[in-house]
């Protein structure tokens, strides 16, 4: 007999994904926080830049003075530069607002789905309790026990899972912007020793692929991010995670290609941050690897004990 059925294992699934949608609600209600205080910086950012650019062109004094000097165009196209830079982090933020709203409209809504489980799950455990207690078996209650803990290992899995997922997505991205970095440092090596138009394009090309691989990577850490704080509320263990310093490699690679990007140490430093990022989500997947291997010896042994206690029935 399979005291522990499927019911109960579907409603403990249940409790265990309220807890988790809830955490990661209250992660992505902090980073919500977080960036639309940074998106407001950064709208005011573009339009006092924008402003530059409208007093050059316009009757300001300030026009006239760089008019006088000979000096318009180049202080316009410094200008222009900075308007672009600000204009497009600040679009960057509103996309990945835009996609945290999202997130968190679905998490509020599954909430909503799952709200009574708890109670649901401990009446059922109850009545399943008093049902073994009446059956009079007295190994009836251990088996119910290691029922209960394998199904809950089983679940702890499938969280550790979601996490390995969220990081090799992420892994997959990062390794997509080294290359492209790394061909970019190239053309920009060339373009330094008189490599011409051609690889002067060949470097543009490869950096606006990386501007579109950043906010894509930006999303996957994000999602990284929240999976792995689910990992260290469900599962026992200790990940010794830096999860936050992820957040902050976007920022650096926009700052260094569009406001410097004509910099040839900028491309190589973006390159050498970027190798750092993948490095550190392949440590915290080894470490995943590590806890559910660690993870599957525990189901094993609970198994071995249901096993060994069935058959003395």
């Amino acid at each position: 007999m399979k005291y522990y059925d499927s019911d109960l294992q579907k409603l403990q699934q249940e409790v265990m994904e309220k807890e988790r949608v809830e955490v990661k609600l209250k992660d992505l209600r902090a980073q919500k926080s977080e960036l639309e205080r940074k998106a407001s910086e950064l709208e005011k950012k573009k339009w006092e830049e924008q402003e530059d650019v409208d007093q050059l062109n316009g009757r300001s004094l300030k026009g006239l003075f760089y008019r006088v000097t000979g000096k318009l165009g180049e202080k316009l196209s410094e200008e222009e530069a900075e308007a672009y830079a600000a204009a497009v982090k600040y679009d960057t933020a509103k996309r990945e607002l835009e996609t945290l709203e999202g997130e968190i409209s679905h998490c509020e809504r599954r909430l909503a789905d799952l709200r009574d489980c708890e109670s649901r799950y401990e009446n059922m455990l109850r009545e399943k309790t008093e049902a073994v207690k009446a059956s009079g078996t007295p190994e009836a209650a251990r088996i119910l026990e290691y029922e209960k803990n394998i199904a809950g290992m089983e679940n702890q899995q499938r969280e550790l899972a979601e996490a390995v997922s969220a990081g090799e997505q992420a892994l997959s991205i990062a390794r997509e912007v080294i290359k492209d970095l790394d061909s970019a440092k190239s053309w920009s090596t060339m373009d330094l020793v008189g490599g011409g138009f051609l690889a002067d394009m060949a470097k543009y090309n490869k950096l606006d692929q990386v501007q579109d691989e950043t906010l894509e990577l930006q999303n996957a850490l994000r999602g990284f991010r929240t999976e792995l704080a689910d990992v260290t509320e469900q599962v026992s263990g200790d990940l010794h995670l830096e999860i936050g310093d992820f957040l902050h490699f976007a920022d650096f690679l926009f700052d260094g290609l569009i406001a410097d990007w004509m910099v040839h140490d900028k491309i190589a430093e973006s390159y050498d941050r970027a190798q750092k990022t993948y490095g550190q989500i392949q440590r915290v997947l080894s470490q995943l690897s590590q806890m559910q291997r660690t993870l599957k010896d525990k189901q094993d042994q609970e198994r071995k004990k249901l096993e060994e206690t069935v058959l003395r029935l």
